[in-house]
């Protein structure tokens, strides 16, 4: 074998060392939950906007919790003015320097494009976003109350361990994406 030969081999199997450490290091990065409680806030309808809004305590919570080598869990719940949401949980599996869930079910949004929320570390921040591109259209809309949006970041900071991992994992949601993921990849079925 030439000394060229040997050099390609070694730069190759040193990439595919490298790219498979990519998840893992990720996951390890992002495991956890992340919690940001704030005031918001209800319309009083007939009232004037701020007149009578009708404060409560809120609270953004992202739950990220490693599956397999390649997958990640993740449910996001978060909170919008005027009590509305975004709810949504799935497996997310990595793609390109991130974790994206591709939801199996078609949008019931006509015209949407399928959902995909991406979920990667930028500057620090744990974000998330459902666009193709930063000007392309939300994708995970159906997901969201009218005031929703799945594009948010949060700080690495605010990462806690998860110390309900039991009920998480007995959740309905949970298996519900276990079950969705082994129905569109059969390879990742036990």
């Amino acid at each position: 074998m030439t000394p060229k030969i040997l050099i390609a081999l070694l730069a190759a199997l040193c990439a595919c060392t490298a790219s498979a450490q990519e998840p893992a290091q990720l996951m390890q990065k992002i495991a956890g939950v992340y919690k940001h409680r704030f005031m918001s806030a209800t319309i009083t309808p007939g009232k004037a906007s701020g007149e009578a809004d009708v404060p409560y305590q809120a609270e953004d919570v992202i739950e990220i919790v490693p599956y397999d080598a390649d997958h990640v869990y993740v449910r996001a719940h978060l909170d919008f003015y005027n009590g509305h949401t975004c709810d949504i949980a799935g497996m997310g599996r990595y793609e390109r320097g991130a974790f994206v869930y591709h939801d199996p079910a078609p949008s019931p949004l006509p015209e949407a494009p399928p959902c995909a929320l991406r979920v990667s570390v930028e500057h620090g921040q744990l974000t998330l976003t459902d666009r193709a591109a930063p000007d392309a259209v939300s994708s995970c809309r159906a997901y969201c109350g009218v005031r929703g949006s799945l594009e948010y970041s949060i700080g690495l900071d605010k990462r806690r361990p998860i110390r309900y991992l039991d009920r998480l994992k007995a959740s309905r949601e949970y298996r519900k994406a276990i079950d969705d993921l082994h129905a569109t990849e059969p390879q990742t079925a036990p």
